[in-house]
């Protein structure tokens, strides 16, 4: 993995996602050439148009955050963290993005999450061949076909499709009910994908006891839709059984920007505070498993500052609004502990 530059086609895809529109002759010309006159990677280039007076006119409202001093931690290997378009932009976020067949350097949180599953995966070489993955909730996800085109040997899970709770799943193309489609992108090759990868129907709150001995489990921004804050952790715990020893369980999930204290607690969508990361950690490590330090970093650009209010218009969307709250995805990377001796699947 290397450092991107710049080019002019990066130039026409951040007006269309920063501005949003098509970039004029005059502009198109003025940052091309600007592009051209040296070493600018794209972040330098987006940060140039965030700083602009016409962004600045057509985003006036920003995230009312505090944003939490800038980590100490290394960028690299991941910690349990917060999304932030400083991730986005690295070479490892980028990568993995135009594996996917992605614009890297998007500024939009689902491409992170993405990105932080399969980075934290790799760091602990888990996307190799002979590797077992389990995938709860996919959806339409390129997860299952980009780890299967690596070797990985993947068990892609969704709830049936005559389930109540899938209704809204399925309505928003987010719901997978056959293995077909999981590889829609064309990214891996079709034998391949045939031979690697099986589709079966699970409820996430209701996780099979035959689901045992997997490398590596995820699920990407999953577990706040199963009603209440409590069976969203529960599902992570519940989740840590299928994992053989020494394997790693990685979720994304919706994390409250606003405060520690009010959230939504109930409902078809909820939103966990810091306390509530905080608890369930603990529990984790009190059993036994190893979790990644967490890091409530949640950026200082102004992409970062800012909340795409509803209706979305997912230019940036690295934060949102639900309900009066600004959210962000937090992912989790947990390893479970013991040993093939001491443990019991």
């Amino acid at each position: 993995m290397t450092d991107l530059k710049a080019t002019p086609e990066d130039v026409r895809y951040a007006y269309r996602l920063l501005l949003g529109r098509e970039p004029d002759e005059t502009g198109l010309q003025h940052y091309q050439a600007w592009v051209e006159s040296g070493d600018r990677d794209p972040s330098a280039l987006a940060q140039t148009i965030l700083e602009s007076a016409e962004y600045q006119a057509k985003h006036q409202r920003h995230a009312g955050i505090e944003v939490t001093k800038r980590s100490e931690m290394d960028r690299l290997p991941l910690h349990s963290q917060a999304c932030s378009q400083e991730q986005l932009e690295s070479p490892e976020f980028r990568h993995w993005a135009a594996s996917m067949h992605e614009t890297p350097g998007r500024l939009h949180r689902k491409l992170w999450e993405f990105c932080f599953i399969a980075q934290a995966l790799h760091e602990r070489s888990l996307l190799r061949g002979g590797c077992r993955g389990l995938g709860f909730a996919v959806g339409n996800e390129p997860l299952p076909a980009l780890f299967a085109s690596l070797g990985c040997s993947i068990l892609a899970t969704d709830l049936g499709a005559d389930a109540s709770d899938a209704t809204s799943w399925i309505n928003s193309n987010q719901h997978a009910d056959s293995v077909a489609q999981l590889n829609a992108r064309g990214l891996c090759d079709p034998d391949v994908f045939a031979a690697n990868v099986r589709f079966g129907e699970v409820d996430m709150r209701i996780i099979p006891g035959n689901l045992r001995g997997f490398d590596f489990l995820w699920s990407s921004c999953a577990l706040e839709h199963l009603g209440t804050l409590q069976l969203g952790m529960d599902f992570v715990w519940k989740a840590m059984a299928c994992l053989q020893p020494g394997g790693v369980a990685v979720h994304t999930t919706e994390f409250n920007c606003d405060s520690n204290d009010a959230t939504i607690e109930t409902g078809s969508g909820v939103i966990y505070r810091r306390r509530d990361l905080e608890a369930l950690v603990a529990r984790l490590r009190e059993a036994g498993h190893e979790v990644e330090p967490l890091d409530f970093y949640l950026g200082e650009s102004d992409a970062d500052r800012y909340v795409d209010e509803p209706p979305y218009q997912e230019m940036p969307h690295l934060k949102l609004r639900l309900g009066p709250f600004a959210s962000t995805s937090f992912g989790l990377i947990v390893r479970k502990g013991g040993t093939p001796e001491s443990v019991n699947t």
